[in-house]
């Protein structure tokens, strides 16, 4: 079922790729459902894997978790051409140093902050780490709308509502979580770190890992208001895909080969 606006005509979808010199491509929506690669993209991904670089601003699964479903469609890519929101939050949230640190999402999630030395307080937190939890409940939204009330400081993987599931199932997103703490709390008083797109840091950290500039690359993505309007903001040319949708991996294989 499609979703969302159209992808770019051939013609723009040439033009802008004539001199690419690498990719970036989100995942949910534009190069996978539900985890699952589609063909065309998983075409595409096997011919320019050493050129590309997932950015993407899942935050429900590690860069491990991602490498295995790569692997099963034949994609060999290395650990830091995969950059993850949820991971980088996780990350940033261990630059604190000894805090406390709540991080609502899956226990995956919370193991890679155990293995980071992070402590982990359920309770009490100076740090509250906000990713894509389907185990959200009344509980967790109490605890960590306290803690932001005493002034923790709050770290968003990603501010996406939604994500498209298969058969145009709506997958609610981090932000939609957010919008519950915010009917609790004014977060106009929180510091909000926000980690994922449209924020520059995962664009750049992409960049350095296939070691080429904004200028060099194009952005792939299926949402305008995080995949794109982040992407521009750098100054890299970038598409409108959908994983629906085949003709951007098409045309880029018949303009730059794959």
């Amino acid at each position: 079922m499609a979703h969302g606006p159209m992808p770019n005509s051939p013609t723009e979808i040439a033009r802008v790729a004539q001199t690419a010199r690498g990719f970036l491509v989100d995942w949910d929506g534009c190069c996978a459902i539900d985890n699952q690669l589609t063909p065309w993209a998983a075409a595409f991904l096997r011919t320019h894997q050493a050129r590309t670089a997932i950015v993407s601003n899942n935050s429900s699964n590690t860069i491990d978790d991602f490498l295995v479903v790569l692997r099963k469609s034949g994609v060999q890519m290395y650990r830091n051409q995969i950059v993850l929101a949820g991971v980088e939050a996780i990350d940033r949230a261990s630059l604190a140093g000894q805090v406390e640190v709540m991080v609502l999402g899956d226990p995956r999630m919370r193991a890679v902050a155990r293995n980071l030395g992070i402590r982990l307080n359920r309770d009490e937190a100076d740090i509250v780490v906000l990713l894509r939890d389907t185990r959200f409940s009344y509980s967790r939204l109490e605890r960590a709308a306290n803690a932001l009330r005493k002034g923790a400081r709050l770290i968003l993987s990603n501010p996406d509502l939604t994500h498209p599931g298969s058969e145009g199932w709506i997958k609610p997103e981090t932000g939609a979580l957010l919008a519950a703490l915010g009917s609790c709390v004014d977060l106009d008083k929180v510091d909000v770190d926000v980690v994922g797109k449209p924020s520059p840091a995962l664009y750049l950290k992409a960049c350095d890992a296939l070691e080429l500039g904004p200028e060099d690359v194009i952005m792939l993505g299926d949402n305008p208001a995080t995949d794109l309007a982040g992407a521009q903001a750098l100054g890299i040319r970038s598409l409108l895909t959908r994983a629906d949708a085949p003709e951007v991996f098409e045309t880029l294989r018949q303009v730059v080969g794959g």
